[in-house]
């Protein structure tokens, strides 16, 4: 038997494949998620800024920093939890020929482009959803009267968070993409010719890249999602990609293909991600009631589980995230944040 590891360069090839058929790949930024620092871990190397504080000249320097409280500047891993594998057979009696690099990226990239890529895309697409920082609860499903002012709007409330205005991208589920292009707003814009867009895009609203997408690839109760390209992850690692020729129990070749991937929504920048929901489908949240070094969580959606932190992180991506089940001590420095949770909402 034969064994074939095809060189780093094809691995490159076919990840250069992905990125050209990908609806999501040109939508965030690659210079964030390929620090790996392990096998399925990988090192972001942004930041969490922290807010300033006020200068106390009167305080005693005995008794604590002057410049205020002193906090960690972290970065952060994330751990991949996407394997996927592919064992491909060709007999001999289909391919005379001896297996070979050309006919090995032939099968990979038809694999690729039908079924890797819409998996890719699907994936990213409903965890970045789910793990969004704003969701909005719309009043009503989008129609051409009223999606590009729901836009706006989200895109707005966005910028009053600090999210940047430009580098974002509009996702929209296919259903709704009649709705804009018949809105008035759109047929009134001016001719896009000439104008360069990014890949996989038709067109803007509000100064954003708009993006349809397969209805099927988007999580249930979202209309659109509004991404900001330094506010998300989503690693990919080829970890083998080699070929036999007459392997015991087949006369012919064998491909064999592994890839780990993930998706994740980055807590310093989770404002930065958006999405426009139905109805009725957003948790609310909770109230913090504080009484003598006490506090009480409550939500007013019925059968939602609370989480919370002292610490000052986003219980929405904090390792130290604890269900909430009865009234928590607080101390003088606590930092406590909550959020509600039930199953089929955001």
């Amino acid at each position: 038997m034969q064994t074939i590891h095809f060189a780093e360069k094809y691995k490159e090839e076919l990840m250069n494949g992905f990125r050209s058929k990908s609806y999501t790949e040109s939508s965030f930024s690659h210079d964030l998620d390929m620090q790996f620092s392990g096998t399925r871990t990988v090192h972001v190397l942004s930041l969490k800024t922290e807010k300033l504080q006020d200068y106390n000249r009167n305080m005693d320097v005995g008794s604590g920093s002057r410049f205020g409280k002193t906090k960690e500047v972290r970065d952060y891993e994330h751990t991949m939890t996407q394997d996927m594998s592919l064992s491909l057979s060709v007999d001999k009696g289909n391919n005379v020929e001896q297996f070979n690099m050309k006919k090995a990226g032939a099968i990979m990239a038809a694999e690729r482009d039908e079924q890797i890529v819409p998996e890719l895309d699907r994936y990213r697409l409903q965890k970045w959803a789910h793990d969004a920082g704003l969701h909005v609860a719309l009043s009503k499903e989008p129609t051409k009267e009223s999606i590009v002012s729901q836009i706006v709007d989200l895109h707005n409330e966005m910028m009053d968070l600090n999210v940047p205005e430009d580098g974002c991208t509009l996702f929209v589920k296919r259903k709704y993409m009649p709705a804009i292009k018949l809105s008035s707003e759109w047929t009134g814009l001016d001719s896009l010719g000439g104008k360069s867009l990014p890949s996989g895009s038709v067109g803007m609203v509000d100064g954003l890249a708009v993006k349809p997408v397969a209805s099927n690839r988007f999580l249930d109760n979202c209309y659109f999602m509004i991404l900001h390209k330094r506010a998300v992850i989503a690693p990919m690692k080829i970890n083998s990609f080699k070929g036999y020729t007459d392997p015991p129990g087949l006369s012919g070749d064998l491909l064999e293909f592994r890839m780990m991937h993930d998706a994740f929504v980055l807590e310093h920048t989770c404002n930065g991600v958006a999405v426009a929901c139905a109805p009725n489908s957003v948790c609310a949240a909770p109230t913090i009631t504080i009484s003598g070094g006490n506090a009480t969580l409550a939500s007013t959606t019925e059968d939602a589980t609370i989480y919370y932190t002292l610490n000052g992180s986003d219980p929405r991506y904090s390792k130290d995230a604890l269900p909430y089940t009865a009234a928590i001590t607080v101390t003088s420095g606590d930092e406590l944040r909550a959020y509600a949770a039930k199953s089929g909402m955001f």
